[in-house]
């Protein structure tokens, strides 16, 4: 029992020393911030524009935009940009794409999932509006056509009525391996 205790007193160590060499970085509302309920509901609106296809995104980020995507920020840096120049690359008429993430409901001929909610909750204190998305996802151990409910999000932080940070869940996927995709 000791060994365990140990073992897991030193993967805490480790992981507490990791996290200390590590920025912070949390989507807290600004310090000293309130804002009246007006206020609460014109910051949703904000973040909520950034879903709607028939908002000009470009109209909606300010230029100090700090992203937290891993992936965006990965391209961003391969790509020698500012997060707010990659904004405007990915989210101006025929740039390189959005934030990514799987929101969409999948191809092939097979089962799809049910609709989901890409509004699920919407939650705004202060500056920060989170948004949580339903979606439904094949369950990898069970036969095709079997879902399960995931939940991803976006977080954004608004000021003066323009976005101006952004965290969410993505994470930076392996490439595929050779030959993948080649009718093999």
């Amino acid at each position: 029992m000791k060994i365990n205790v140990i073992f897991v007193g030193s993967m805490l160590a480790g992981a507490t020393a990791l996290m200390a060499q590590q920025p912070a970085v949390q989507a807290n509302p600004t310090p000293g911030c309130s804002a009246t309920p007006a206020q609460l509901e014109a910051n949703k609106k904000v973040a909520l524009a950034f879903f709607d296809n028939a908002v000009d995104k470009l109209t909606i980020v300010d230029p100090s935009y700090k992203q937290h995507n891993p992936a965006f920020k990965k391209r961003s840096e391969d790509n020698h940009t500012t997060d707010y120049e990659e904004f405007k690359a990915a989210f101006a008429g025929g740039g390189r794409g959005g934030f990514g993430g799987g929101r969409g409901r999948g191809a092939g001929n097979g089962p799809q999932p049910p609709q989901g909610n890409q509004l699920e909750i919407v939650t705004a204190e202060c500056d920060i509006v989170s948004v949580i998305h339903k979606q439904y996802r094949q369950d990898p151990t069970a036969d095709p056509g079997k879902f399960y409910e995931a939940f991803t999000f976006d977080t954004f932080r608004v000021k003066d009525g323009k976005l101006v940070e952004h965290w969410d869940n993505a994470l930076i996927n392996p490439p595929a391996p050779a030959g993948a995709g080649r009718g093999q």
